[in-house]
């Protein structure tokens, strides 16, 4: 601004001097020029002075808006995460024990089996015929020896003719039981009870030990197995309650951990673990890859913060700006807290002491501010707003006895799926009556769950 009058001044002058040709060049004119253009820069920076002044006057200060909350304990959890993949015992192929041609198949694909039950059976006409075959002889090894036996309890005859009589009998009975062992084997038999999911031969093919000819899954029980790094070794314990999610089909699944390993892996330090998952609808395939939450670590009644807001200043020290009421009506200060921080699970630190509850801290625009400030709260949040779903539940039976349909608020974390076990109505019901383009939800929307 000074710098615009004065060349403003300056180039007044500079025109007026131009316009005065008739001016002689002389150290006496150059003196009285000088004096002139010196009173006028002085009676421009009076001119800026009393400008400047009015406007300090005329100018209000602005003491900025931002939104802030009211601290109240709450409660904090940490999650070890990692993902895993779900697997089951009862993904069993299906091996012969000999060879020969597939004569018949009794199961398809999609049948139910029960263990042992014969799912197809080999040709077994060239081992019938041995079986027959070695039974005439053993009918007749088993008369010659019940003769001999008959003479030799009356003492007729000689000893050796007695046991090679009974030699001959024994022998084949032997070979009688080998013959219906393998017999026995022509039949494939189901190794668990389950479902068909693979046929992998046709009858007429060639069935052989190398080779699968099925394979049989059993889907009620799962499990899932995951890596772990070596430093949650002491954190982690068999019965620890477990949170899984599945974020290919919408299903979160609480257990406990079922297995910790003994054996630190050498190539990348991490141990095993293992969640057995009841699955009695069948809905998580094997492979289907999850996330597993162990949860480690909670606490009641602790001040969490989001982690954006701790800041750290030159001494290493954590800190947050806290609003403190001035003596101005509805005008806050903003004043240094210094943290003693605890665990941190993603976005979320659990504060040890510095705040207590009713402390009220500034959300945005705290990174901007300094101590001393002043501020105004644009929008306080309180510990009561958070708990606006018993209103919805009030408007939800009005329209209830108004519509003849039920409504239900998502709450946080829920999925579709989850509601959909919750109240027992179908997936194609909830996404057809609420018009949803993807499975995906946020908290507060209102879903139809019910219509009449």
């Amino acid at each position: 601004m000074k710098r615009y009058i004065l060349g403003l001044g300056i180039l007044v002058i500079g025109f007026s001097s131009c316009n005065n040709k008739k001016t002689k060049n002389t150290e006496t004119d150059l003196f009285t020029q000088k004096e002139q253009i010196e009173k006028q820069i002085d009676s421009l920076n009076k001119l800026l002075i009393d400008i400047e002044n009015k406007l300090g006057e005329n100018k209000s200060v602005e003491i900025p808006a931002i939104e802030a909350k009211k601290l109240v304990p709450e409660k904090f959890e940490h999650y070890i995460e990692v993902q895993g993949n779900v697997d089951t015992d009862g993904n069993v192929l299906v091996i012969p024990e000999a060879m020969g041609k597939v004569m018949k198949i009794y199961k398809n694909e999609g049948q139910q089996v029960r263990k042992g039950e014969v799912i197809m059976r080999l040709d077994d006409s060239t081992l019938r015929n041995q079986i027959a075959e070695v039974r005439t002889q053993y009918d007749l090894a088993k008369t010659a020896y019940e003769r001999q036996k008959r003479l030799w309890d009356k003492k007729i005859g000689s000893e050796m003719a007695y046991l090679q009589a009974k030699t001959k009998k024994e022998s084949l009975a032997g070979k009688l039981k080998t013959l219906h062992s393998q017999l026995n084997k022509m039949q494939v038999k189901a190794p668990i009870s389950g479902v068909i999911d693979d046929m992998m031969i046709k009858e007429g093919e060639m069935a052989a030990p190398q080779r699968p000819v099925a394979r049989v899954v059993n889907l009620k029980k799962v499990y899932m197995e995951a890596d772990i790094s070596e430093k949650y070794l002491q954190s982690v314990r068999k019965g620890m309650p477990v949170l899984i999610e599945f974020p290919e089909t919408g299903q979160n699944v609480s257990a406990a951990l079922s297995y910790v390993g003994n054996f630190i892996h050498p190539n990348n330090r991490t141990f095993k673990i293992r969640v057995n998952i009841l699955n009695l609808d069948g809905s998580l395939k094997p492979n289907l890859t999850g996330n597993i939450k162990i949860k480690d670590f909670e606490k009641q009644d602790v001040i969490v913060l989001p982690l954006s807001l701790v800041q750290e200043d030159r001494e290493g020290n954590n800190y947050v700006f806290v609003l403190v009421p001035s003596d101005e009506k509805d005008i806050y200060e903003v004043k240094k807290r210094i943290l003693e921080t605890g665990p941190v699970y993603k976005d979320k630190i659990m504060i040890k002491s510095g705040l207590n509850s009713g402390d009220i801290i500034a959300l945005q625009g705290a990174r901007g501010l300094t101590v001393g400030d002043k501020v105004k709260i644009s929008h306080l949040i309180n510990a009561e707003q958070n708990v606006d779903s018993q209103n919805n539940s009030h408007t939800n039976q009005k329209d209830e006895k108004s519509t003849n349909e039920k409504y239900y608020v998502v709450k946080k974390g829920e999925t579709l799926y989850r509601i959909h076990k919750k109240f027992g109505v179908s997936l194609e019901n909830l996404r057809k009556w609420n018009d949803l383009k993807s499975d995906q939800l946020i908290a507060g929307q209102k879903l139809i769950i019910k219509k009449q």
